[in-house]
């Protein structure tokens, strides 16, 4: 009897234990739910790399909703939106410009992207083509592509609006318009424009991966077929900044250099980033003092008229005393009286 009871014990436990290791291993199996799509990251890419503050992807986005190239620029600028880049290391959102291509044909048209500091102080950051196959097509097939300082090799991404009537794309392949490019750069900024702070890198991955989660290009590793039959050539491709605080995917050598010599971001002015902020000219960021001046010679000369009249009032009384003799000092006390003003 004492060996059944011990036998059934012996069975029981055994089976608890694998019930406990079936729950271990059903739980474990459980796949993680995906909370959406997970957008496409270069091999190899960091945290560390600056490309990650302007995802290229997903620019297509906005230039669906866009209408004309400068519409299209002011949609990139946007606060709390796809850029997050900071090359000169201020603190705030550098400017996105975009420049339309004069380079052209009837079968392809093109926008370069990148940041401007001034004259001859330009760092490209990425191209926009537009192809069609025939020219009587609404739409066309667009291509983009990142500047390979900031996105290294091998980076196109691509779609066919050929059959889409998209407003951007009608004015660029409409004649006899005239050509956009920005006038704004550094500092220069369009009316309404106010600059703001850049976020931590990986709430503007959340961000935009939120905003846009299905992006409308397609990353290929190669160039498409008919990116290789576009002829005309980015105003500004080549041009790059030597002095950029952040990491590159593909540096050049006075690049760097520049950031082994600068490995952080320098502090900021807090005078001039107010005056940015209310988006203040350089030029004018004295005009504040000049403007309190005035107060400063209201109250001297408000509390000097004051003096003044008190000695009026004493000097009248001598006068009047020593009038009697000495009538001269009254003509000296209208000379003082001239001094008044």
């Amino acid at each position: 009897m004492k060996l059944f009871k011990t036998l059934s014990i012996f069975i029981a436990a055994a089976f608890f234990l694998a019930a406990c290791n079936t729950d271990q291993s059903s739980q474990v199996q459980i796949p993680q739910r995906q909370t959406g799509p997970i957008a496409y990251v270069p091999e190899g890419d960091v945290d560390g790399y600056i490309n990650n503050d302007f995802d290229l992807q997903r620019i297509g986005d906005l230039l669906q909703r866009s209408n004309s190239p400068q519409e299209f620029e002011s949609y990139l600028n946007e606060p709390n939106g796809i850029n997050n880049l900071d090359l000169n290391g201020d603190g705030y959102a550098d400017y996105i410009s975009v420049d339309e291509f004069g380079d052209q044909n009837a079968f392809e048209r093109g926008l370069s992207l990148f940041t401007n500091y001034g004259s001859d102080r330009r760092q490209d950051l990425g191209t926009v083509y537009f192809y069609r196959d025939e020219p009587q097509y609404p739409g066309a097939r667009v291509f983009m592509t990142g500047n390979d300082n900031i996105y290294g090799d091998n980076n196109y991404y691509e779609t066919n609006w050929l059959e889409k009537s998209i407003g951007i794309i009608s004015q660029l392949f409409s004649p006899n318009r005239q050509q956009y490019r920005s006038p704004y750069y550094y500092d220069n900024y369009p009316s309404g424009y106010s600059t703001y702070d850049v976020v931590d890198r990986s709430y503007y991955r959340t961000r935009i991966e939120q905003m846009y989660p299905q992006p409308i290009f397609v990353y290929t590793a190669t160039a498409p077929i008919y990116f290789n039959k576009i002829k005309i050539k980015s105003p500004n491709n080549g041009l790059h900044l030597g002095q950029i605080y952040g990491k590159l995917k593909k540096p050049t050598k006075d690049q760097e250099d520049f950031y082994k010599n600068n490995p952080t971001k320098p502090g900021r002015d807090k005078k001039a980033n107010d005056d940015r902020k209310n988006n203040v000219d350089e030029n004018d960021r004295a005009k504040p003092d000049k403007v309190g001046k005035p107060d400063k010679v209201e109250k001297q000369q408000g509390g000097k008229p004051e003096k003044v009249e008190k000695q009026q009032n004493d000097k009248p009384a001598k006068v009047e005393k020593q009038q009697g003799g000495k009538p001269d000092k009254g003509g000296n006390g209208g000379k003082g009286n001239g001094k008044k003003p």
